[in-house]
């Protein structure tokens, strides 16, 4: 693909690049805040009106991922360890564990039912999670270390 010449200097270029990451993680928020809504008031089960927005929204989540991956970026803030891994994992899994388990209470009117929800999807999540961000830890590191051996030579 052939680059056009910009009209922006390196400032502006900069401020640019920041408006669109700040747009990009708007749009990522929305669309996940968007499908929550539209699953509350429509119903869990209603996935045909959340189809559209969940469809941009993985294929924005799949494109950060990947890119930062091939970048040799992981995060900001949080350090790609186990430590990290398990914290992340507990605190999705008790979320939407809880948010489920509420949804359940409030289809069945049974606390029992609820509580049992919630550990199912709560044990349920953490192992999927846990294993995904495993994996991608390692595959982190991998290209890290790829990038840092080409890098050298």
């Amino acid at each position: 693909m052939k680059m056009k010449k910009t009209n922006l200097d390196e400032r502006q270029e900069e401020q640019l690049l920041h408006i669109e990451e700040k747009g990009c993680w708007f749009a990522f928020w929305a669309l996940l805040v968007s499908m929550f809504v539209q699953m509350a008031v429509f119903g869990m089960g209603k996935f045909q009106y959340i189809a559209g927005e969940w469809v941009v929204f993985m294929c924005l989540a799949l494109y950060l991922a990947v890119s930062c991956m091939r970048a040799g970026i992981w995060d900001r803030h949080l350090k790609p360890n186990g430590k990290t891994n398990f914290l992340v994992s507990l605190g999705a899994a008790v979320v939407f564990g809880a948010v489920l388990a509420v949804v359940s209470y409030f289809n069945f009117h049974e606390w029992q039912a609820a509580l049992i929800t919630f550990f199912l999807i709560a044990i349920t999540l953490f192992i999927t999670i846990f294993a995904a961000l495993s994996l991608s830890v390692f595959l982190y590191k991998k290209q890290v270390k790829a990038l840092e051996e080409a890098a050298e030579e």
